[in-house]
């Protein structure tokens, strides 16, 4: 932090560890270090930070000699599983609600497993995680600026514009495919994978391993046993979440909750907009404000001048890339929002780039199927850490 004071102890390490986990890992099978490198890069070009997919392509033992060299050129390997892979991290970063079942069906005609489809999507949400926080910590390091004009109600970011649309680094073009509007709710969902999840009766020594260090980890969660493909990241990665999310002082427990929401809203993530909206409404007390955030975003705020520079804040750092500039920081300071506020709002923004990501291109949002509106218990049905409770 500006001040030289320790942020949030054990943080650093364990993003650092992730990153270690998903771009060289002991086995890497099909998903070589280098494509690994040249997924993490191209996300981190796509959201602003070359300096960022220096430090990723540098990371990658058959990628760019040179130190701090950035290249958008693929490593050497099968044409067509490239092109999987480049469309793939592509949809993932810049409108993930765009990433299809149909785009796993492409990676596994290409000869991914369902781990290494897990490691890919997780090397895409982390690097729009770690790109999001480089952004925000840069901001809050830079000389201040005047607050931003109030929003107008209305003028919020709608997440039904959110497609994937605009340069590649490479330069060629995506193709505007309009998405349907997410239709956002409070009630109970719950979640399916679209790959074979981990067989709960046959946990490796491993994976049994990760579930018991994390009380917040369930083999009855269809979401946790698809990340259990690559135990390594999701042991760090649950540290991370459980970090920023709950982690004692700073930002108060119901503004992560509503900065979650927000991001959730943007991405369309309706399941983690479900949950985080829940939580946002009981630890708020206040159920109907949580409606209006859910379906009309930063908008419901605009009376309000710290919440409603929370939520410009977070609608704006969601966007690829971010769109958060000198005056939004302003606002918050303005507002009252201390350092280490303003480094948790940073952080918890930036965890529901890689926790929406995650959820919204490995599986599906689906109504609870049991008629009284529970599902199968709430391990199985909430896959956000400590949401069930």
């Amino acid at each position: 932090m500006r001040d030289g004071t320790p942020y949030r102890p054990g943080l650093v390490e364990h993003m650092d560890a992730t990153r270690r986990a998903l771009l060289a890992p002991e086995s890497s099978g099909a998903l070589t270090p280098g494509l690994r490198a040249w997924a993490a890069a191209r996300v981190a070009l796509l959201t602003g930070r070359p300096d960022l997919a220096a430090t990723y392509s540098a990371e990658a033992a058959d990628g760019p000699a040179t130190a701090g060299a950035t290249s958008t050129e693929p490593p050497a390997g099968d044409p067509a599983l490239l092109d999987a892979v480049r469309r793939f991290t592509d949809a993932v970063t810049r409108a993930p609600r765009a990433a299809s079942p149909e785009a796993l069906g492409d990676l596994t005609a290409q000869g991914l497993g369902p781990a290494e489809i897990v490691s890919l999507a997780q090397i895409c949400a982390f690097a729009a995680f770690e790109a999001r926080v480089a952004a925000g910590l840069a901001l809050l390091d830079a000389p201040p600026a005047p607050p931003a004009p109030a929003a107008a109600p209305g003028t919020a970011v709608d997440p039904a514009d959110d497609r994937p649309t605009g340069e590649q680094p490479t330069g060629e073009p995506v193709a505007e495919e309009p998405l349907t509007a997410p239709v956002f709710t409070l009630a109970q969902l719950t979640w399916q994978p679209r790959i074979p999840a981990v067989d709960a009766g046959s946990l490796s020594a491993v994976q049994q391993a990760v579930i018991d260090a994390h009380a917040t980890l369930s083999v009855a969660s269809p979401y946790y046993r698809t990340l259990l493909h690559d135990p390594a990241a999701l042991d760090h990665r649950t540290h991370v979440y459980n970090t920023v999310m709950y982690g004692r002082g700073g930002l108060p427990r119901p503004e992560r909750e509503l900065a979650t929401l927000l991001v959730s809203r943007i991405n369309g993530c309706v399941y983690c907009a479900s949950v985080h909206g829940r939580k946002y409404a009981q630890l708020s007390r206040d159920e109907a404000a949580a409606e209006k955030v859910l379906h009309t975003g930063g908008a419901a705020l605009a009376a309000s001048p710290r919440p409603a520079a929370i939520a410009r804040f977070a609608e704006r750092h969601t966007l690829t890339p971010p769109r958060t500039d000198a005056s939004d920081v302003a606002a918050l300071r303005a507002a009252g929002l201390t350092e280490v506020e303003l480094t948790d709002l940073v952080y918890s923004v930036a965890l529901f780039a890689w926790a929406n990501r995650l959820m919204l291109v490995l599986g599906d949002a689906e109504p609870s199927q049991r008629p009284d509106g529970d599902s199968d218990g709430p391990a199985a049905r909430e896959s956000c850490s400590r949401t069930s409770g």
